[in-house]
């Protein structure tokens, strides 16, 4: 008996860890897809806005959708592909999916900080854009995890999860 429980605990233990470490993985390619986005992100704001002279909110919104494609296609082949079919129709819905959740922390929080700095406190548009990009990390891993590339089933059981 005591074995059988020595035995389950280092299993469930190694569960854990494993869990852990693969967690962390994820995290580290979600920060660095993140900040692909984000080079993404300020060269077409800088080339909308900068170079072209387009309104900041245009231009913001223009470089934050551009991001979020880029974002979703590297999130989709690389951060969770375990969690993927890879086909188009799978592509087509998950980036639906994920515009409209990762849109709706961008364009409320990235675009209303950008908004809000240049607008009010004249801070340099770039500056502002930066801001705003550093806010919404957290909220938008968490959609992605459980939202957009939630577990498969065969997924939960080799990792020890009951259905």
């Amino acid at each position: 008996m005591y074995v059988k429980s020595k035995d389950k605990f280092f299993e469930q233990t190694n569960s854990i860890l494993k869990l852990s470490e693969e967690t962390f993985k994820r995290i580290l390619k979600f920060q660095i897809v993140a900040w692909g986005g984000t080079v993404v992100n300020l060269g077409v704001l800088w080339i909308l806005k900068g170079k072209l002279g387009v309104n900041v909110v245009i231009a913001g919104a223009c470089a934050i959708e551009l991001a979020i494609i880029h974002n979703f296609t590297w999130h989709f082949f690389v951060t969770w592909k375990d969690r993927v079919k890879r086909n188009l129709r799978d592509y087509i819905i998950r980036l639906l999916k994920y515009n409209v959740v990762t849109a709706s922390i961008d364009f409320t929080v990235n675009l209303g900080i950008l908004w809000l700095l240049t607008t009010y406190f004249n801070v340099h548009y770039l500056v502002a854009d930066i801001i705003g990009m550093l806010a919404g990390p957290l909220f938008k891993f968490l959609a992605n995890e459980f939202l957009i590339f939630g577990r498969k089933k065969h997924y939960e059981k080799s990792i020890g999860k009951s259905e």
